[in-house]
């Protein structure tokens, strides 16, 4: 091995077993969140029994919560910590290999070359083929609404011209009764 490569594999050797602690520490800071929020969520139920026995039970429980939430809080912090580490470690890991590789930092990719996509011949056809039953379904779906439409206009004129001889009879019949009456009324007034 070449000895201009060891202090590169030395360095490199600490920052692994560096890279490993903080991965320990952001680990066991995992291990302390989960611990705390376990413990939050245990002194809460255990308190919220106590405080249904006093008198301000209201009040009692608002309290529990409060510890509860700053215990979760904390918890967090030590999550958001964690996460920021591994974070890091990760982004040194990426560095680290694009070095190794030989590779700077990736840049965005280069456009790709404009590809002109030809359509298939037989989806063109099928394509065609759809747009043809197409129209003719809606032609033949106009050609059934121009004849339902024929036929409601007819059975309203039909309706229409019932509707009017009935009337030309009321008016008759109403006029023969009123002459009735007239004339019942004339006997009435000549035979009293």
């Amino acid at each position: 091995m070449p000895y201009r490569l060891l202090p590169w594999f030395l360095a490199l050797a600490a920052t692994a077993a560096m890279a490993e602690t903080d991965l320990e520490h952001a680990e066991r800071l995992l291990e302390e969140a989960k611990a705390l929020r376990a413990q939050a969520e245990e002194t809460y139920r255990q308190a919220e029994p106590e405080c249904y026995e006093r008198f301000l039970v209201n009040r009692c429980l608002a309290r529990a919560n409060e510890a509860r939430l700053e215990k979760v809080r904390e918890a967090r912090a030590m999550e958001i910590e964690a996460n920021r580490i591994k974070l890091a470690e990760k982004q040194r890991q990426a560095a680290e290999a694009g070095r190794i590789a030989g590779e700077g930092p990736t840049g965005p990719a280069a456009p790709a070359e404009s590809v002109e996509i030809v359509p298939d011949p037989a989806a063109e056809a099928l394509r065609r083929e759809r747009e043809a039953e197409s129209t003719r379904l809606e032609a033949e779906a106009a050609a059934e609404r121009r004849i339902q439409d024929a036929e409601k206009a007819e059975a309203r004129a039909r309706a229409e011209a019932a509707a009017a001889k009935r009337a030309e009879q009321a008016a008759r019949d109403r006029e023969r009764y009123e002459e009735r009456i007239r004339q019942k009324r004339e006997e009435l007034r000549n035979g009293s």
